[in-house]
C-alpha cells in the first residue's frame, strides 16, 4: 500500500489511535467536569428544597447521590492514575524540590527512550532531549500547575497495524506521554515497511507548587541576581559544578 493510495479511512483510524493515546492525559482533565457536575446538582437540589416541591426534591435528591458517586469513581481512578505515573515532586520548599526536579530530569530521559524501544515494529529512532534545568530555586516553573515537556519525534518502521500499536503503547509508559498534536504526524512508504514520525511530550503535575521564595546570597532579597553565586547542589554521583545536563539520547 502506497502512501499516495492511502484512503480517507486510514487517516481516520491514525487521528482515533493519535487520540486513545492521549487518552490517559485526556482523563486528568475529567476531574474538572465531574466537580462541575457535582456542583451544578448540589445548586439543583437546594433549589428544589426553596420551591417546596417534594417530587422535584426528591428526584434533584437522586440526581445528587448519583453525581456524588460518579464524582467519587473518577476521584479514586484519578488518583490511581496519578500513583502510576507522576513522580513525587513537592516544590513548596523550592531548593528541596529544584534538587528533586534534577533527579526526574536526570532519569526521565533515560527511562523514556528506553521505553521508545518498541519490540514490536522493524525499526525505532529517538532523540529525545530534556529542556535546559532550572539553575535558582526561584524559577518560574516550580509555580507552574502543569508542567509539560517537548521530548522531541519518535521515527517508527512497520505494517499498519504495528505502527498503530506502537502508539497506542505510550498509555502503558511510567510517565504520562502524550502525542504533541501541534506537530501532524507523518506517514510514508509501502507496507509493511511504511515509516510513521510523531512528536511525543510529557506532562507533570506537581503535588505542591513553589512556596516563598527564596534569599539569594549577597542580596538580602528573594530572587536576587547579584552577590555571591548559589552553590550547586550535592547530587548522588561525580561531583557536579551546576544542575545536570539533560542532553539528547539519541537511538
Amino acid at each position: 500500500m502506497s502512501f499516495s493510495k492511502l484512503k480517507q479511512i486510514h487517516v481516520i483510524i491514525i487521528g482515533s489511535f493519535l487520540c486513545v493515546a492521549a487518552g490517559v492525559a485526556m482523563f486528568f482533565l475529567a476531574i474538572k467536569p465531574q466537580q462541575v457536575a457535582f456542583a451544578a446538582a448540589q445548586k439543583r437540589c437546594v433549589d428544589a428544597g426553596q420551591l417546596g416541591n417534594d417530587e422535584m426534591e426528591r428526584q434533584a435528591g437522586e440526581a445528587l447521590k448519583a453525581a456524588i458517586a460518579n464524582a467519587s469513581s473518577v476521584q479514586e481512578t484519578y488518583q490511581a492514575q496519578m500513583r502510576r505515573r507522576m513522580p513525587d515532586l513537592n516544590f513548596q520548599d523550592r531548593e528541596l524540590g529544584m534538587l528533586s526536579w534534577w533527579r526526574e530530569a536526570r532519569n526521565l530521559m533515560p527511562m523514556l527512550s528506553s521505553f521508545a524501544k518498541d519490540p514490536g515494529v522493524v525499526d525505532v529512532q529517538s532523540g529525545f532531549s530534556m529542556p535546559e534545568l532550572p539553575w535558582s530555586p526561584n524559577d518560574p516553573l516550580f509555580n507552574q500547575d502543569v508542567i509539560v515537556i517537548p521530548l522531541g519525534q519518535v521515527s517508527v518502521v512497520g505494517d499498519f497495524k504495528s505502527l498503530m500499536n506502537n502508539i497506542r503503547r505510550w498509555n502503558m509508559c511510567p510517565r504520562l506521554v502524550m502525542i504533541d498534536s501541534s506537530i501532524p504526524p507523518a506517514l510514508s512508504g509501502s507496507s509493511p515497511n511504511l515509516t510513521m514520525t510523531y512528536a511525543v511530550k510529557c506532562v507533570i503535575f506537581p503535588t505542591e507548587k513553589g512556596g516563598d521564595l527564596v534569599r539569594m546570597a549577597g542580596t538580602g532579597q528573594p530572587g536576587g541576581q547579584g552577590g555571591v553565586p548559589m552553590p550547586a547542589y550535592p547530587m548522588p554521583g561525580p561531583a557536579m559544578t551546576g544542575p545536570p545536563t539533560a542532553g539528547t539520547v539519541p537511538h
